[in-house]
């Protein structure tokens, strides 16, 4: 039997390359060519980059969000929320006022920029934004790395702070 040939005497043929999620792509964006696709950023982006990021787009669902720059927002948004909390809750308890338990509300005011970075992740996956009113999926789909091709919600993710 020839080296080439499989048990039947026929040429064996190469398997044909398969692109893998993440390994360098030539694709053409917005007109024009970028190079090579890197997929998926290298790093993650830090904890302040991620609070000012979701801060300054706080009123726009557009775009997409890394999966790092919503968990560090998010973890952001529960601690301001659980200090505050906690010191209108002091405060009540000392004073028997119940003014003092309104301190806690203030982070209400945080809402809206975690809602639009919730949306701004699921665009991340190229689903529409409605997707965080299903409980359970959305948590999966945070999670979970996105796309790592731009897709009809806008580029990949950088993980860089937008100057």
């Amino acid at each position: 039997m020839q080296p080439n040939t499989d048990q039947w005497g026929q040429p064996i043929q190469p398997a044909p390359q398969q692109m893998l999620v993440g390994t360098p792509q030539p694709m053409v964006v917005g007109g024009v060519d970028p190079g090579m696709m890197t997929g998926r950023p290298a790093q993650m982006m830090g904890f302040m980059d991620a609070i000012m990021s979701c801060l300054k787009g706080s009123l726009s669902f557009d775009g997409r969000a890394s999966k790092s720059e919503f968990w560090w927002f998010f973890l952001a948004f529960l601690i301001v929320d659980f200090v505050l909390a906690f010191i209108g809750g002091f405060l009540w308890g000392m004073t028997d006022n119940m003014a003092f338990i309104y301190i806690s509300y203030l982070s209400y005011i945080l809402y809206p920029a975690y809602l639009s970075a919730a949306v701004r992740r699921v665009h991340d996956h190229g689903k529409s934004g409605w997707w965080i009113l299903c409980p359970i999926y959305n948590i999966v789909l945070f999670a979970t790395e996105g796309e790592a091709v731009p897709n009809a919600y806008g580029p990949v993710p950088t993980n860089v702070l937008a100057q």
